[in-house]
């Protein structure tokens, strides 16, 4: 049974072992997702590999941006500009959420003077309230 328990971590670890076609060690990405998935579920191997060369891809396209500086050398303000879309992303994501109560908040006060509108000029026409 000894090395039936060991089966299953012997074969991620062949799993994770890397592979010269990814960006990134496999090890080190699936690490850094293991420490935010809850423990227990399985990460299929195509999403290991997906992740890893998405990583790749945005690597490049910061790099590209950061590329764009006039300067003979990349500094900090040139990683932070071309970060700062990526980093404004969570921003957007909050904006949306507090326009959408904004928004419902309105449509209730909207309501509310619609009614005291109706009420008021009913009252003046000498119509009876609904």
């Amino acid at each position: 049974m000894e090395n039936n328990e060991k089966m299953p971590e012997e074969q991620q670890q062949n799993e994770d072992a890397d592979d010269e076609s990814l960006p990134f060690p496999r090890a080190r990405v699936v690490r850094l997702m293991r420490a935010s998935i809850t423990d227990g579920k399985q990460i299929r191997s195509e999403v290991k590999d997906s992740l890893n060369l998405w990583l790749g891809n945005l690597v490049a396209k910061v790099a590209r941006e950061m590329d764009n500086s006039p300067y003979g050398s990349i500094g900090l303000a040139d990683f932070q500009r071309a970060t700062a879309p990526f980093d404004q992303i969570a921003n957007l994501v909050k904006d949306e959420e507090r326009l959408h109560l904004s928004l419902e908040k309105l449509k209730v006060d909207a309501d509310q003077v619609q009614r005291d509108m109706r009420r008021f000029f009913n009252q003046i026409k000498g119509e009876e309230s609904e």
